[in-house]
């Protein structure tokens, strides 16, 4: 005769109790990350971005897989919120030969970038960028960063794409006590873009197993245009 199912949750429940046991699901599970993006903050009407396409994903020959660019941000601009006032800004350079790229950061207000920063490629690669102590954000602001990339031998001279960036104070919202991917998974679901990638950057680098793969994971999710390979990673 079958148990019910009740009696036969009551049952493991006690067994579980007489042998120290817990049956709670746990409330992290390494290999899994949810973004949960909010529409009530931290959105833009759409990406504005520079090159023959106009997308948030360049590339210097429309017709050829030339030098690409990706900024690694959800497609439709959602959640472009950070709690950090120096927040890691990251995107993907696909290329065959070397290339120049720079990252400006603007304040809406000002009329000269906060922050500058240009580097050299001499092949594929994912960037991530840490903005100084003496180029932090102010709460409540949208800023506007910018990714100039040189193209070697098309008829485009350069090709850049942008986003945006916004710093608010979330308190509340304590993660010093744990992992770096637990981190990125509270950030996501609370609809923090940035600080959940800068988690999986930092884990990635760190070589914490399953931080590539949730990095994949949290760019599908948002839809992102990067098709990143961290094979490769530039952290400045």
């Amino acid at each position: 005769m079958a148990i019910p199912q009740t009696i036969y949750r009551l049952s493991s429940f006690l067994l579980a109790s007489c042998l120290g046991l817990s049956l709670a699901a746990p409330s992290y599970a390494g290999e899994r990350i949810r973004w949960t993006p909010d529409s009530d903050r931290g959105n833009v009407g759409s990406t504005l971005s520079g090159g023959r396409r106009g997308q948030t994903a360049v590339s210097c020959n429309a017709d050829a897989d030339e030098t690409q660019l990706a900024l690694m941000v959800p497609s439709d601009q959602s959640r472009l919120l950070t709690t950090n006032a120096n927040p890691t800004l990251a995107w993907h350079v696909e290329t065959a030969m070397p290339v120049s790229v720079t990252l400006h950061v603007a304040d809406p207000d000002l009329a000269t970038p906060i922050y500058s920063q240009t580097l050299d490629l001499e092949k594929t690669a994912t960037v991530s960028v840490t903005l100084p102590q003496d180029s932090s954000l102010s709460p409540n602001k949208r800023y506007r960063w910018t990714v100039f990339v040189s193209c070697p031998g098309g008829y485009e001279t350069e090709i850049s794409a942008r986003s945006f960036i916004e710093y608010i104070n979330r308190e509340s919202l304590d993660v010093n006590n744990l992992s770096s991917l637990e981190q990125a998974s509270t950030y996501a679901n609370q609809g923090i873009w940035y600080d959940a990638l800068a988690a999986l950057l930092a884990a990635s680098s760190e070589g914490v197993t399953n931080a590539d793969t949730m990095v994949q994971t949290l760019l599908e999710q948002g839809q992102s245009l990067a098709e990143v390979t961290l094979a490769a990673v530039v952290h400045l």
